[in-house]
């Protein structure tokens, strides 16, 4: 229970239907600590934990608070810091869900003697009682869809979970919290990184890593000329213009298409380069079981709010795959989750290491 109306309705609907419910806070950050405050965040302030509470004491249910921070900065924290400063696009809240919100909860739920975990996420698990198989889906609202963050789940994990927002529009969930008497009724929705704002994140990084990590460089254009220096290949991500600034009217409109590794190089170009068909992943977690042995045809999703686009999808050992697009694809960066789908249901998904347009791996280039 993050404190929020999501997970707070969630808990009233499980209580509602007969279930013993125990309310789980995660302290997972401390804004008090020394420098931190300055680089914002919502996550884990004094009023979450209370209005959790508060909830808690409605329903009628056992309320904890468990200390995750440790393991928070290890598998969330430092995994941000660690993917920007390897030229690599994170998503600290794919993690987050894998680590903490599932693993560490389940064993927390195995101490308390549950048979259940519970959240406030959108989306659906169904479960096959003939196969025996657990099957995760989109949300009914697919504007607040989050299966996309999920894919990391396994079957002993899905087997275990509740989804009680999953065939519910968020306009209806507010009006349970009005009708369940939820004091957190109109409590404003959490979005992006929780734990640091979003135009404080490369001051955050800075203040947590050495200079020697993070060296100056030179600029390229995509046909190797020279045409600036940068303070660091963190400040930066595939696809966007921020932070460059050209008076040569010919590079105004480029945007940013790589690093090249070894030279500390950033490498910028027009918007017509960004695009590829062809990613490499690992790290692939395959929820529903395939046929490794075939070409898998699917949809692929790139990016929470990027549009799912049809693939074939080759599996190799190790966790690793090769996608191919039916239509070449705008920013594909390594780090960021590739998430598989067929039709509503989320078959597996992983990280992009290259978008590179042939299976040989260049060292030390990343495109």
């Amino acid at each position: 229970m993050s404190g929020g109306v999501d997970s707070s309705v969630a808990a009233a609907l499980l209580k509602n239907q007969g279930y013993d419910v125990i309310g789980a806070y995660l302290q997972l950050w401390d804004h008090s600590q020394a420098n931190l405050g300055r680089f914002g965040g919502r996550c884990c302030s004094w009023i979450d934990p209370n209005d959790a509470r508060r909830v808690c004491d409605r329903l009628g249910v056992p309320y904890h608070v468990m200390n995750a921070q440790d393991l928070f900065k290890d598998k969330v924290v430092d995994y941000l810091i660690h993917e920007y400063l390897q030229n690599r696009t994170p998503n600290p809240c794919v993690q987050c869900n894998n680590q903490i919100k599932f693993n560490f909860l389940f064993q927390k739920a195995d101490e308390l003697g549950c048979d259940f975990l519970a959240t406030g996420h959108y989306a659906q698990v169904v479960q096959d009682t003939t196969s025996g198989f657990a099957f995760l889906k989109k949300a009914v609202d697919l504007q607040r869809d989050q299966s996309y963050f999920l894919f990391g789940l396994t079957q002993d994990a899905l087997r275990r979970t509740i989804l009680p927002l999953g065939n519910l529009p968020k306009t209806m969930v507010r009006k349970l919290a009005e009708g369940f008497d939820l004091a957190v009724v109109n409590k404003p929705d959490s979005q992006e990184i929780c734990f640091v704002d979003d135009d404080q994140c490369i001051s955050f990084i800075e203040n947590r890593s050495a200079p020697s990590l993070r060296p100056a460089g030179l600029i390229r254009t995509s046909d190797g000329n020279t045409i600036g220096e940068h303070e660091g290949l963190h400040r930066y991500t595939i696809g966007k213009k921020k932070g460059l600034q050209f008076k040569e009217k010919e590079y105004q409109n480029f945007l940013v298409l790589g690093f090249d590794n070894k030279s500390q190089t950033l490498i910028v170009g027009p918007e017509e380069n960004l695009y590829h068909r062809q990613a490499l992943a690992s790290g692939v977690n395959w929820i529903s079981p395939i046929n490794e042995l075939n070409t898998l045809v699917c949809k692929a999703r790139i990016r929470p709010d990027h549009e799912e686009a049809s693939c074939r999808v080759t599996v190799f050992e190790n966790g690793r795959v090769q996608v191919q697009f039916d239509e070449p694809q705008r920013a594909m960066a390594p780090g960021q989750a590739i998430v598989f789908y067929n039709g509503d249901e989320i078959l597996g998904g992983g990280f992009i290491d290259s978008t590179l347009e042939s299976l040989e791996a260049i060292e030390g280039h990343s495109v």
